[in-house]
């Protein structure tokens, strides 16, 4: 039997991390946690999950920054990324979205939006 396929989720706030989790187990897919954008690049690196939630404004690295590695990345591009921010501002929509990433949510995230953007990834592959 394959592995199961992953998801990283990233956030410094331990309790995004918890909530993100037990919402994202249901789909089936296997849960990998980071608290910092450094961190969440690791293990992007090393478990090549099909897809990132990251948040846009972390220690060490900002999920932007983590985004634009990815896409520019030959190995990783296919990832698919959301960021999500607690801010809802437009600068940040449009600094999210420059960095490359497919989807852009703002807490705090619908259980539905985010529940539906996953599924939409799976059935698109």
């Amino acid at each position: 039997m394959p592995d199961k396929e992953k998801i990283v989720i990233a956030d410094d706030t331990d309790t995004v991390l918890m909530l993100e989790e037990i919402l994202l187990k249901k789909t089936g897919y296997e849960i990998v946690k980071a608290k910092t954008g450094t961190e969440a690049l690791k293990k992007i690196q090393t478990e090549k999950p099909r897809i990132a939630l990251l948040d846009l404004m972390m220690p060490e690295m900002n999920g932007d920054a983590v985004c634009r590695f990815i896409k520019n990345s030959t190995d990783l591009k296919h990832i698919r990324i959301i960021i999500i921010t607690s801010h809802g501002r437009p600068e940040d929509k449009e600094r999210a979205l420059r960095s490359g990433c497919d989807y852009f949510l703002t807490k705090p995230v619908s259980s539905r939006d985010l529940l539906d953007i996953v599924s939409k990834d799976v059935q698109v592959r």
